[in-house]
Formats: C-alpha cells, sequence, structure tokens
C-alpha cells in the first residue's frame, strides 16, 4: 500500500518541482525581454502585450504552487449510525484515534489529516476560535455519549503526526461523519465536506439490509459528481462465522448482488461488473484493529484469516484508486494549465527569436551598407584632398597672374586717372600729393580690389563655396610716392641740360653718379669725355648756356648766322616764359608724377600679385582644411555608426543564444511534463 500512496507525493513533488522551473524560466524570459534594448523592442509585435502575458503566468504559476502543497488525497466514509465508519478508520490508522462504541458514536464530522512537522497530536474546531486543543479533547468534541459534543453540522480537524501510519505519512484525509440517518441535510452535507473528496467509503451493516438513506444520499452524489469512485463494506462479517457455511455463503451473494444493483444500475457508477465486484468488500473492522493492536501474524477465530485478508485486499484496491483519482483529479488540470503555459511561452519564444532574427538581417544589410559607404568614403576622402591640394596650387598661380594682369591695367589706366584729378595744383605740394594719392586709390587699387575678388569668384568656386571675404591690396600711393619731389622751375626745352636730356635718351651716355634724385626723376647727369664742362651741365641758367655756346659758335659760323640763330632762339624763350603759367606746372606736376608712380607700380607687380596670391592661399588653405577636418567628422561618424552596427550585431547574436538556450530550458519542461503525464496519469 505504501509503495502505491507514495506514488501522490511523488507526483506532487514532481509537479510542484515542474511549476516552480517554470516559474524560474518565465522570469527568466521576462527579464530577457525586459532588458532588450528600447528599439529592439519596436521590432517586437506587441512587447507591452507580450510583458503581460509573461507576468500574469508568472502570478499564475505562483498561485499555483501553494495549491500543489495543499494537495491531499480525501476519502469519505458514509453510512448509518453504529454501522463501524470510525472502527474501520481506526483499522485503517492501526489505531484507536476516533471514538467507536455500541450505537451511535460520531457526533459530527471528523477529519483525520497528518500534522505538521514537529506539530504535536491536536484537534481543531473548524469556525472556531482557531486554538489547538489537545487531542484527550476529541473524545469529549466527537462523541455522542459526550455532553460536550459538537453538532451534527460542525467539522472537527484531526491532526495526528504523520508518522502514525501509512495513510497520514502518504497525504490521505479520513473524513468520518456522523451518519447520513442523523444528517437532516444531505445536500448541504455533500456540498461542504464531499465534493473534494477523491473516494467515498460506504459502511454497511453486514446483519442489515441497505436503508433507503443510504441509497438517497449516494444518488445525490452520483448527481454532483460524475462517476465518484465508492467502495462499499459489509462490515461486522464476522458475525457470519455463527452460520452455516452455506448459509453464509448465500447470504455474502445476497449483500453482493443488492451493492452491484446499486454501484451498476440505480447510481450507473460502473459499467464493467468485473471492476464493480472490485469495490464491494465483506469485512470485521473491528476484529482488523483488534489484530493489528496486538500485531498478530494468524488470527484463530473461524473465517478471521479470511476477512483480515479480504480488509488487506480493501486496502489495497482502496489505495491504487484513490491514487489513481487524486493524481487525475488533484493533477490533471494543473498539468493541462502547465502544458498550455509552456507551449504559448514556446511560441512567445519563437516569435521573439524571428523578431530578432528578421531584425539582426536588417542590422546586417545595413552593416553591409554602410562598410561599402565607408570603404568609399575612405579612397573619396584621399581623393579630395589630393584633388584640393592641386586646386589650392593652381589658384594660387591663377591669382598671381590674374593680379599681374589687372596690375598692369591699372599702370596703363594712370595717366588718364591723374589727369582727371580736377583740384588745382596747392602751393603745398605735399598736400595735394596726399589728395592725389586719395583720389588714385580710389580710382585704381579699390577697383583692381573688387575686380580682382569677382574674377577669383569664377576660379574659386569650383573648388570650395567659400571666398576670401576681402582682399587687402598692400600698394599704397604716399608709401610708393614717399620719395618724389616735383621740379617745377622754369626750363628752357632748348636749353643744354634739356638737349643733353634728349640725347642720354637716345645715346648710351656715361652717367655721373647722380647726387639726391630731384622732381621724381634721378637728375642724370650727362658728362662728356673731354668737351664739356660739369659746370655747364649743371648750371640752372639757361641763357648763360647759350651764350657761351653762340660764343663758340659765332668763331665757327659767323655773327651774322649766329644772330639769326639768337633770335630765334630768344623768341622760343620768351614764348616759354611766358607760357610757364600754374596750368602748366600742374601738368608738369602730374606728368611728372605719373612717370614716378609708373615706374614705382612696375616695380612692385611681382610682389603685390605674390600678396594677392598669398592671401588666396591661405584662406583656401583654412577653408580647405575646414573642409577636410569636416571630412574626417564624417567618417568618424560613419566609423561610429559602423561600430555601434557591429557592437549591435554582437549583442543580438548574443541575445539569440539566450533565446535558444531559454527554448532548450522550456522544451526542457515539456518533457518533464510529458513524461509525468505518462508515469502518473495514463490510462491503465
Amino acid at each position: 500500500m505504501c509503495a502505491t500512496l507514495s506514488d501522490f507525493g511523488q507526483a506532487k513533488m514532481d509537479l510542484l518541482s515542474i511549476y516552480e522551473d517554470m516559474a524560474t524560466h518565465v522570469q527568466q524570459v521576462l527579464e530577457e525581454v525586459q532588458a532588450m534594448p528600447s528599439n529592439w523592442k519596436q521590432n517586437l509585435l506587441n512587447e507591452r502585450c507580450i510583458r503581460e502575458q509573461l507576468s500574469s503566468c508568472i502570478h499564475r504559476i505562483k498561485a499555483i504552487c501553494p495549491m500543489l502543497q495543499r494537495k491531499r488525497m480525501k476519502v469519505a466514509f458514509f453510512g448509518r449510525t453504529s454501522n463501524g465508519k470510525s472502527a474501520v478508520i481506526n483499522a485503517m490508522l492501526h489505531k484507536r484515534i476516533l471514538p467507536s462504541a455500541m450505537g451511535h458514536t460520531t457526533s459530527c464530522f471528523c477529519q483525520v489529516a497528518a500534522s505538521k512537522r514537529d506539530e504535536p497530536a491536536h484537534v481543531l474546531i473548524e469556525n472556531g476560535d482557531g486554538d489547538k486543543l489537545s487531542i484527550d479533547c476529541l473524545r469529549d468534541l466527537a462523541s455522542a455519549h459526550s455532553t460536550g459534543a459538537l453538532t451534527a453540522h460542525s467539522l472537527l480537524h484531526v491532526r495526528f503526526p504523520s508518522s502514525s501510519g501509512d495513510l497520514l505519512a502518504n497525504d490521505v484525509v479520513l473524513l468520518d461523519t456522523p451518519g447520513v440517518d442523523v444528517t437532516a441535510q444531505l445536500d448541504e452535507c455533500i456540498d461542504r465536506h464531499c465534493l473534494n473528496a477523491d473516494v467515498f467509503v460506504l459502511v454497511l451493516n453486514a446483519e442489515s439490509t441497505m436503508s433507503r438513506v443510504e441509497r438517497q444520499f449516494f444518488e445525490l452524489v452520483a448527481r454532483q459528481l460524475s462517476r465518484p469512485n465508492l467502495f462499499i463494506l459489509n462490515n461486522r462479517w464476522d458475525v457470519a462465522a455463527t452460520l452455516e457455511p452455506q448459509l453464509a455463503e448465500l447470504v455474502r451473494g445476497q449483500h453482493t448482488q443488492r451493492c452491484l444493483q446499486l454501484l451498476i444500475d440505480e447510481l450507473g457508477i460502473y459499467d464493467n461488473l468485473d471492476l464493480a465486484m472490485r469495490r464491494i468488500f465483506h469485512v470485521s473492522a473491528m476484529e482488523t484493529l483488534r489484530h493489528r493492536e496486538k500485531q498478530a501474524t494468524h488470527i484463530h477465530a473461524p473465517g478471521a484469516q479470511q476477512r483480515y485478508e479480504e480488509f488487506l485486499s480493501f486496502e489495497r484496491e482502496f489505495a491504487a484508486c484513490i491514487t489513481q483519482s487524486a493524481l487525475k483529479t488533484k493533477f490533471e488540470q494543473h498539468c493541462v494549465g502547465a502544458t498550455e503555459m509552456l507551449h504559448k511561452l514556446h511560441e512567445l519564444l519563437q516569435q521573439l527569436a524571428t523578431c530578432l532574427a528578421q531584425f539582426g538581417e536588417q542590422q546586417s544589410a545595413a552593416k553591409v551598407e554602410l562598410s561599402k559607404k565607408y570603404d568609399g568614403w575612405q579612397v573619396e576622402s584621399v581623393q579630395q584632398k589630393q584633388q584640393i591640394q592641386l586646386q589650392v596650387a593652381r589658384l594660387s598661380v591663377e591669382t598671381s597672374k590674374l593680379a599681374a594682369q589687372l596690375l598692369h591695367d591699372q599702370i596703363l589706366r594712370l595717366p588718364a586717372a591723374v589727369h582727371h584729378f580736377q583740384l588745382p595744383l596747392h602751393p603745398h605740394q605735399p598736400q595735394y600729393q596726399r589728395l592725389l594719392g586719395i583720389h588714385l586709390k580710389r580710382e585704381l587699387f579699390e577697383p583692381l580690389e573688387s575686380q580682382l575678388q569677382q574674377q577669383l569668384l569664377q576660379l574659386v568656386q569650383p573648388a570650395t563655396d567659400e571666398v576670401p571675404q576681402q582682399l587687402y591690396c598692400s600698394l599704397d600711393c604716399q608709401t610708393l610716392m614717399c620719395d618724389f619731389h616735383a621740379d617745377l622751375q622754369f626750363r628752357f626745352s632748348w636749353g643744354m641740360a634739356a638737349i643733353l636730356k634728349r640725347l642720354q635718351d637716345k645715346l648710351p651716355l656715361p652717367m655721373l653718379p647722380a647726387p639726391k634724385s630731384l622732381n621724381g626723376l634721378k637728375q642724370e647727369q650727362l658728362k662728356s669725355k673731354a668737351a664739356t664742362d660739369y659746370w655747364l651741365l649743371h648750371t640752372d641758367g639757361s641763357l648763360g648756356a647759350m651764350l657761351l655756346l653762340s660764343g663758340i659758335l659765332a668763331r665757327t659760323l659767323g655773327w651774322r648766322l649766329l644772330l639769326g640763330l639768337s633770335l630765334v632762339t630768344g623768341s622760343f624763350y620768351a614764348y616759354e616764359l611766358i607760357s610757364w603759367t600754374p596750368q602748366a606746372q600742374e601738368r608738369s606736376y602730374k606728368a611728372q608724377y605719373t612717370r614716378h608712380m609708373q615706374r614705382r607700380l612696375r616695380e612692385s607687380v611681382q610682389q603685390t600679385a605674390t600678396g594677392f596670391s598669398q592671401q588666396v592661399q591661405q584662406h583656401l588653405t583654412h577653408s580647405m582644411q575646414q573642409l577636410s577636418v569636416q571630412m574626417d567628422e564624417n567618417r568618424q561618424e560613419l566609423n561610429d555608426e559602423l561600430t555601434g552596427l557591429e557592437n549591435q550585431l554582437k549583442s543580438l547574436q548574443n541575445w539569440q543564444i539566450k533565446l535558444r538556450q531559454l527554448q532548450t530550458e522550456g522544451d526542457a519542461l515539456t518533457q518533464r511534463l510529458r513524461l509525468f503525464k505518462q508515469r502518473y496519469l495514463a490510462e491503465n
């Protein structure tokens, strides 16, 4: 009996272990889902619904686990008063626990179960004050012969240590009843105490027939419970020992036939006659109890050994039946629920794995595209830098050429620009020269900057969108003309100095060391190798020089011819002297200024053009550096994005490994549940 009954306890432990592992498994899945990055959760079909489903499973499992721990097998004993229900329970427990005597003894419902570990035997009144009473109070509370007995509707919990017997040790609860003939409300009795029973035992008195009340009670039970497990014990069969053997067999057959009629025809509990026969026994509970209390191996009363062995057969059939029934009623629905939860969890994990696989494929494709883009950007970046360097060098050269060309054009426009200066010659020449320089800067140099700026736009724009906002021209009239001194003294155009100057322009005459520069032109003094005097060349009086020259010519040409020449020369001298007006002086000043400015500008063309080129080169170099920095930043952003994708893919692989591990754990739980069903719930 113990080996069979122990299956229930083992099954309870196995199923409880499965549920506890399921709770851990579902909690792990929930934690993994919650720990997923938010951008992954967006790819899930309904992340909130998934979390709610997992949380619901966890709450459901946590609610079932305590229920499984409290599961016990329950057997309810019914019959009329004085049929020996309490004696049967005592015989099955091998100990006189419940009060048993002649007549109506049990006054209330008594439920015998194992107490908690290290808890002494006690009794507890249901719906009472909750106090645990001494086991000695059992007889006073449960015996109808006691003045303090409980009413027939009361339930008294009787707790004994599990070591008291195999039934208690294997979670079997035994319910004793006060007798169906003293229980007024049978429906209430069934609802309160019978609906959760796995097995019912109808204890009959072999000395009488089955009563109408007993039949009516089990008809009610059969209507509320589909095919209840019912055993019928014809107790007190030891009285048959006083009958002749043939008569005893006739009585036994009569009882058996009435019991079969009840089980098959009236209640419809069993269809199989053989199975119904295995539910009917003829025993003597008191005889069995006395035998077990004495721990005797053989009973000497006539037929006692046969009755004892039949009681043992009843216990074996009872153990097998209650175990099978309890396993089915107590655990089958929980197995179905666990199977459903594991199936849903498997589908959920499969869904997560599919979503993550799709997301991984998208990220892998994005990584391939980004890698191609990054490689192309690398090549393009190197090529752009090389092109930029070449363009900067080319633009620098072209800017220098363009600036030189524009400067030559402005040099050619210089006479006209000086001529357009309308202010009269100021007696204070530096002031006039400063105003003329301002005029030339406005007319020549500022347009030079703007023209160069405009033409640079066409050269620079193909290389970069940025152009120099302002080009600075290093030319300054005051600086260029700082050594200019105009010579406004009257000088006869046919004077000796003028004639020698003309000769110097046409002949390569030797030059004397020049003193200070004068009137903007270095006074290049011609010196004849032998014939002319330095004073003659250096004198400011053209008339004296002409007289000296006339004396020389007179001796050569004659006085008459000399006189004619003198008159003509004098006329020219007088005309030029009269014509040396302020306007003529202004024209002379402008002409000297123009010649000096043109010469200085030609000397500064290359330097000025180089200055413009350096400005453009510096600006373009700075712009290209900024562009290069921007390109490096873009490349770094691509690199960071690529690194992020790689890390995300690695994380995805780790998550997929975790999901496969969780799926493996779920499959293992499903296999354990399948084995549980095969072992404990398979149909015999």
